[in-house]
């Protein structure tokens, strides 16, 4: 699933001085909390957990987006517990208004959370997560997890949800989440005789991989992707941490780092080892994103189709492979996390909304293998895996590339994917990323133009960047 209107949300989510965002363009007054989000949807404000006859206590859960996996763990929850009631408030949005709406959700959201009304719990996808940690507004959900004895951290993707942490504390559970790497032609790629891990490999060590690949007389270059300011502006989201500091309002764009990131990504074009997508580019590898087990087949199965367009004898056997790491981190692959839900601070009925987050994350909630992303709970995962491998096959989407035809669940390279789920341990960004990634995508055009140098363009970007942290 795609977050739409990411760019101009991000414009509103450092805004928690706090003036709202308006959607169209009236006041600059912080809306009243009590108003409307969106449409005819009310933005439910915590009431204390006021308890209806008989003690019955109640969850309010705020998400922008309608998901029926919500929907579905609240309606088996208050089965299995009477005196819990879940109200689930979201937003009553239209393809039309969408990005208005998203901002007024922001908004009215921050609002109310800062004036200590929010919901108990709080769906955090399009919401600022740093700045809500920042004042104080989003509960640790560490401590609850280790007081908590019925609950087993070894149950879950610990790689997962030991790096979404600020410092020691979680203040969001990712519920799932996606896989971001490469797919990259197998067959193509044996046929060049080069070596490599990309388990663990830096883009330095990719770079001298692809000049060894390039050089064997096969495909002409390593990786196709949009352009070198937009493959630039990835590998910053990426590792985000070494270039801001949400939490100090620092950037470090004026640093050599930056600038390096940038001659580097400049000479693997020069050189012809990364290529422009729709050029006539055949490359060993394409950037991918994988939000399932049934979507991983899948998307192989589509990124063979492209290949095969320049290359009628590749893609038929097309493999996952994990992204290139910075060189100043460590080695590992890439997710981004899905279904972010916290804890207001502020919530009167935080053990129960910690037991629904816990009911949420649980193997038979988590399974069914309908909805998108990978489950944070490794159980559930692996019972997907199974029932694909036990089906044999299944039927691509009717609307998608391959038009309804049918995929065979190859269950090697079901069995492979495990190393990449297991192995993926730095987060991509989002929200906050995306506007800086604008900024270094608009900038960087000057200096791969031959405009400007990497030491000016770093010197507008990190002006840039902080304008922005501060404003």
């Amino acid at each position: 699933m795609k977050k739409y209107g990411s760019g101009i949300v991000a414009s509103c989510l450092l805004a928690l001085t706090l003036t709202a965002c308006n959607g169209g363009g009236g006041s600059n007054a912080v809306e009243n909390p009590e108003n409307n989000a969106a449409g005819s949807s009310t933005t439910a404000v915590n009431d204390g957990g006021a308890s209806h006859g008989g003690g019955k206590k109640t969850i309010v859960f705020s998400s922008f987006w309608h998901d029926a996996k919500y929907e579905t763990a609240i309606k088996e929850y208050e089965s299995l517990h009477p005196d819990v009631d879940i109200k689930l408030e979201n937003v009553d949005y239209t393809d039309a208004t969408l990005e208005s709406d998203m901002e007024k959700y922001v908004s009215t959201m921050n609002a109310a959370m800062l004036a200590g009304k929010g919901p108990d719990l709080l769906a955090m996808d399009i919401l600022p997560s740093d700045n809500y940690v920042k004042h104080g507004l989003l509960a640790d959900l560490g401590p609850m997890m280790a007081q908590d004895h019925q609950f087993k951290q070894s149950d879950y993707f610990t790689n997962v949800l030991d790096n979404v942490r600020m410092g020691d504390s979680l203040y969001a559970m990712p519920l799932s989440f996606f896989l971001m790497g490469f797919a990259g032609d197998e067959g193509a790629i044996a046929k060049t005789g080069v070596k490599f891990d990309d388990h663990s490999w830096s883009w330095s060590e990719f770079t001298k991989t692809a000049k060894s690949m390039t050089a064997s007389g096969g495909l002409p270059s390593a990786l196709s992707y949009e352009g070198p300011e937009y493959l630039l502006g990835e590998m910053v989201s990426d590792n985000y941490s070494l270039f801001v500091n949400p939490d100090e309002r620092k950037a470090h764009f004026d640093s050599a780092s930056f600038t390096g990131l940038m001659k580097q990504v400049k000479a693997m074009f020069d050189e012809g080892l990364v290529s422009k997508i729709g050029r006539g580019a055949n490359a060993y590898f394409r950037s991918v994103q994988i939000n399932s087990p049934k979507d991983y087949l899948e998307t192989m199965k589509v990124s063979g189709l492209g290949q095969k367009m320049f290359d009628k004898e590749g893609g038929d056997h097309m493999k996952l492979y994990a992204k290139p790491h910075a060189q100043d981190t460590s080695a590992g692959g890439y997710f981004k996390t899905y279904r972010n839900v916290a804890v207001n601070a502020k919530s009167k009925v935080k053990p129960e909304a910690w037991e629904f987050v816990k009911f949420m994350m649980s193997e038979a909630i988590q399974s069914p293998s309908t909805t998108t992303g990978f489950p944070i709970n490794k159980a559930a995962y692996a019972k997907q895996i199974e029932e694909l491998k036990k089906q044999g096959s299944f039927k691509s989407a009717q609307e998608g590339p391959l038009h309804g035809a049918m995929i065979e669940a190859d269950g090697t390279m079901l069995s492979g994917l495990d190393a990449y789920v297991n192995g993926a341990v730095h987060p991509s960004q989002d929200d906050d990323s995306d506007k800086m990634r604008e900024l270094i995508v608009t900038e960087s055009k000057a200096y791969f133009a031959g405009q400007k140098s990497a030491e000016a363009v770093a010197s507008l970007v990190q002006n840039k960047a902080m304008t922005y942290l501060n404003e």
